[in-house]
């Protein structure tokens, strides 16, 4: 069951639900609370037994929100609430049925002065006023003795969202809202008196345009090299490969590179870490990391590393350490263990055997074993976040790489760790460190002071069901885009947005090759809000390989003759308009007219503003732009305007 104990007051949503969940204990050894706020992820809000029943209480903006319960791994609906739904959501392939909580305070209008109601950005300072669904006909926001009549920003199944922009200067300002009732009648809210609010982030990943390696498959430096594996599917790409490619990054205009985990591991995709201390051999070292920032800086490229501190590898010292002592381990209270041994001897004596790796990695997954895992892979035991020595563990490995040229991190199953753990160590590093989580569905409960921004899972979610399954129409995708906005705020423009990533099927693939869809749907993410990013390979066309999780993880191609050429000239196109008009990057977006399969809309900055128009329809659509006719939108593609600039991609 859920039950909501009242709201306490937060500088970033105004105010939170005291939500407590709980379920009915068995005799299982551990429980998770699972909901759309951690993608139905184990880990991050682990429950406590309290006579026979597992309970939890976490603080939840208003809101429905989807939930289950892992009760030792095994998934559960709260059989005391009545209200469920079947939740899908492509971005992550999750599609089941979930429990529904409702949260919402007893007010028809709400407004705070906090983040995401009253916050200050690029030179201009939003306002907003929720309202439960069919209560609000019209707002009159009144700023100063100023009069601005608001407008609805997005709704979601319990609100509505109204809006009013400003170009004011980030001081003190005394405000009061005008709401006109459905029923008819005026009620008004405030007055309120307030500094508007900031986001504390820094401002480089604004001016960046992101370029993901997976550097096992991107290219080989070193020829000679030994795996630690054999049958694990390494292809043999190193650091040395991406150094002697440094000229393709810069041809193609990117300045900022995420590399998927280089610390030492068994496995080719390095998800696994047994040395964090080190980069791994079969990828050059650490000296070779030390020539790649070299180059990296010389070309003015930042470099953001992957952290792996949901789990570590079996093979990691520390769990080799408990493994073979026991209880008498000092690393036990490292991991959550549920009982000793942690693994049996008939475990021990398949992983010694000379059977080959395939066959003994089957076998082992079929074996018992007493710890929490990632996603019950035997290989990647989850550390104990509760401990404050993982806490510092994570800290100083997360400095230790900053100070060797690092610009920022990006975390690994973040929806899997508690955020408070996320929230301690950012206070431990840099403030012009970047960090931005793995969250995969709703981001809300990982922005704001946990990360500067999430991989925007959300917004791909959307984007899938626009671009490639045309199951919303304009006016819908739209309307997801705005309840971003809504939900994230001045958040929304440090997320960290994709078309694919190492994690999904290519774009290309999922559009059956279309490469004017593809390019159509990049123009839009080049023209978004958040910063936008490619998966190595997306420049050239590149199609993915195999099945599942890694159907993406092709080998880059270096024959220039197998690239496609017009794809690889119209993304650099899109780059250069990226990194160049700073609306793009900092502009408020302002919907200008849709149709069922195409939208037109602004991206504003003080006096300069880039017309944009998104052509998903099969017919030409014809606009004007300032009294003035624009030159024909074609089918399946994009226009940008920008003063004379005028490009169809």
């Amino acid at each position: 069951m859920y039950k909501v104990f009242g709201f306490v007051k937060d500088p970033y949503f105004g105010r939170l639900a005291e939500v407590e969940f709980s379920i009915s204990a068995g005799n299982e050894k551990y429980a998770y609370l699972l909901g759309n706020f951690n993608a139905f992820n184990e880990g991050s809000f682990r429950m406590k037994r309290s006579g026979n029943r597992w309970t939890v209480r976490v603080l939840l903006p208003e809101g429905l929100w989807r939930y289950a319960f892992s009760l030792g791994g095994r998934f559960e609906l709260d059989l005391e609430n009545p209200r469920t739904e079947n939740y899908r959501r492509p971005a992550y392939k999750f599609e089941r049925k979930v429990s529904v909580a409702e949260v919402a305070g007893d007010e028809d209008i709400y407004h705070s002065p906090a983040l995401l109601y009253f916050y200050h950005f690029a030179g201009r300072t939003h306002f907003i006023l929720s309202g439960k669904r069919g209560v609000v006909r019209s707002v009159i926001l009144t700023v100063n003795g100023e009069e601005i009549e608001m407008w609805k920003k997005a709704e979601d199944e319990l609100f509505e969202y109204y809006e009013a922009v400003l170009w004011k200067e980030p001081v003190e300002l005394e405000y009061s809202f005008l709401v006109e009732i459905a029923s008819g009648s005026l009620k008004k809210l405030g007055p309120f008196k307030a500094v508007p609010r900031k986001l504390n982030a820094p401002l480089w990943p604004l001016k960046s345009v992101f370029y993901q390696i997976m550097p096992d498959r991107f290219a080989v430096g070193i020829q000679e090299k030994t795996l630690p594996l054999k049958g694990e599917f390494f292809y043999g790409g190193d650091l040395k490969g991406i150094v002697e490619h440094i000229d393709h990054l810069g041809d193609l205009g990117v300045n900022a590179l995420y590399l998927t985990p280089v610390f030492e591991s068994m496995t080719y995709h390095g998800y696994d870490i047994t040395d964090y201390y080190h980069v791994a051999k079969r990828l050059g070292g650490d000296e070779a990391f030390e020539e790649l920032v070299k180059a990296l800086k010389g070309r003015g490229i930042k470099l953001v590393l992957d952290g792996v501190f949901h789990h570590t590898s079996f093979f990691h010292p520390y769990f080799q350490d408990v493994v073979k002592k026991g209880e008498k381990s000092e690393y036990k209270n490292f991991y959550r263990i549920t009982g000793f041994p942690v693994v049996p001897k008939e475990f021990l004596d398949v992983l010694d055997s000379d059977m080959p790796w395939v066959e003994k990695y089957r076998a082992l997954k079929s074996l018992n074993w007493n710890y929490e895992s990632f996603f019950s892979v035997w290989l990647m035991p989850r550390l104990n976040h509760d401990n404050l020595e993982v806490v510092d563990f994570i800290a100083d490995v997360m400095q230790f790489w900053l100070e060797r040229g690092a610009d920022g991190w990006r975390l690994d199953v973040a929806h899997g760790v508690p955020p408070d753990l996320w929230r301690e160590v950012r206070k431990r590093l840099p403030e012009e460190a970047y960090l931005f989580g793995e969250v995969m569905d709703d981001g809300r409960l990982w922005l704001f002071d946990v990360f500067h921004g999430v991989m925007n899972y959300r917004l791909y979610d959307a984007i899938l069901r626009f671009f490639e399954f045309e199951e919303i129409n304009a006016e819908e995708f739209l309307n997801e885009l705005n309840l971003l906005s809504a939900y994230y705020g001045p958040a929304e423009y440090f997320t960290y947005n994709f078309l694919d990533n190492h994690d999904t099927e290519r774009f290309i693939d999922l559009v059956n090759g279309d490469g004017k869809r593809y390019l159509c749907a990049l123009a839009f993410l080049m023209t978004y809000k958040g910063i936008p990013a490619l998966f190595y390979g997306d420049e050239i066309g590149l199609k993915g390989s195999g099945e599942g999780m890694s159907s993406g993880r092709t080998l880059m191609p270096w024959k220039e003759e197998l690239w496609d050429e017009e794809t690889l000239q119209k993304v650099r196109k899109l780059i250069n308009l990226r990194r160049s008009l700073a609306p793009l990057a900092l502009g408020d977006l302002r919907v200008v007219v849709t149709g069922n399969r195409w939208f037109a809309y602004k991206r504003v900055l003080d006096n300069e503003e880039v017309f944009v128009v998104i052509n998903c329809s099969g017919e030409d659509i014809k606009l004007s732009y300032r009294g003035k006719s624009l030159p024909r939108v074609p089918p399946t593609s994009a226009l940008l305007v920008y003063k004379s600039i005028v490009e169809v991609v």
